[in-house]
């Protein structure tokens, strides 16, 4: 039997603080908004903010990490690759990965990086690991952690940004073994840049930054209206061509874990592919639009409920800003 890359554990780590729907619906009607009908469409009811005086993305990667080692049985020195996957990310160098192994007291040769690919980083990352664990005799277990904090850096001007995102990581052990039926199957890539500059953090540019005529709005999240029609097509497409090529129907899959982004959008691609609402976990009720980390936060919470067991196909999907999209396939 041939090396699986196979998802061992998952957990979750999220700030303390609550924040519901109420205090951002009084907010914006104080600057003459009713924002009921968009929260309602991205599908929030509470989400989680962080301290920012004593939390930063790379404080909540290491916790998520030290949870989902210790839920493993395993210690830091047990693993041959560490990732993290941010669009926040706390540092540009050191990579927050290093601070990561430092921190789960990780072993010296370990292979040790970051990764940023906006929203769609996490199922990227899962992606491009188990390729790599494949291909690597020397690596036989990583830690793909994402964490974001999208709320700190939100232009409180606007609620698309502002009242939608939480704060939270989700941290992952990828294993490979040769003894399960299950893992990593497979994936597709789609690509439009026609909203390349729709979605930007910062928005004035890094090299901008130290600029003292430039404003603290100019420095926070961009986030342009975009058409999602095109993006909606698309990921029907994605996931028909992924279950297609592995001789799979929508039928053999139980569960969706996808974007938390738009509790609206994910109600069309299960009404395009005509499958149960029960196969699509939604998490951005309760934390938030949490970026990367979110398709995973919803796998962590279907396999709490019991609703994905070992065995289970499970499709992930997300998309970035730019924009860049990946759908992948697994056996849970």
């Amino acid at each position: 039997m041939s090396s699986r890359i196979v998802i061992d554990e998952v957990s979750v780590y999220h700030p303390e603080k609550v924040v519901n729907n109420q205090y951002y619906i009084e907010y914006f009607q104080k600057r003459g908004q009713d924002i009921s009908r968009l929260l309602n469409a991205l599908g929030r009811d509470n989400r989680y903010v962080a301290d920012y005086e004593r939390e930063t993305t790379l404080t909540m990667a290491i916790e998520a990490s030290k949870r989902v080692l210790k839920k493993s049985k395993l210690n830091g020195k047990d693993l041959d690759m560490m990732t993290f996957v941010s669009g926040t990310p706390e540092y540009f160098w050191p990579p927050n990965a290093v601070a990561v192994h430092h921190a789960v007291q990780g072993k010296a040769d370990a292979i040790v990086y970051d990764m940023n690919v906006a929203c769609v980083g996490m199922v990227v990352a899962v992606d491009q690991v188990s390729r790599n664990m494949l291909s690597n005799r020397f690596v036989k277990r990583a830690l793909v952690v994402g964490s974001e904090q999208m709320h700190r850096y939100a232009r409180k001007e606007e609620a698309v940004t502002y009242a939608s995102f939480g704060d939270g990581a989700c941290a992952m052990i990828l294993e490979k073994t040769i003894d399960r039926d299950a893992g990593f199957i497979d994936s597709t890539y789609h690509v439009n840049t026609e909203s390349v500059d729709k979605i930007v953090l910062p928005a004035c540019g890094v090299s901008r930054m130290y600029e003292n005529n430039v404003s603290d709005f100019e420095k926070r999240i961009h986030w342009q209206n975009v058409n999602n029609d095109n993006g909606f097509l698309f990921t029907v497409e994605m996931i028909e061509k992924l279950l297609e090529r592995n001789h799979l129907t929508i039928q053999d899959v139980a569960a969706y874990c996808f974007s938390q982004l738009s509790r609206k959008n994910i109600f069309r691609v299960q009404e395009a592919l005509n499958e149960d609402i029960s196969k699509f976990p939604i998490v951005g009720t309760e934390y938030g639009y949490t970026g990367a980390a979110s398709p995973f936060m919803a796998l962590e919470r279907a396999v709490a409920e019991g609703t994905v067991k070992r065995g289970d196909y499970v499709v992930f999907w997300s998309i970035g800003a730019g924009t860049s999209a990946c759908a992948l396939l697994c056996k849970y």
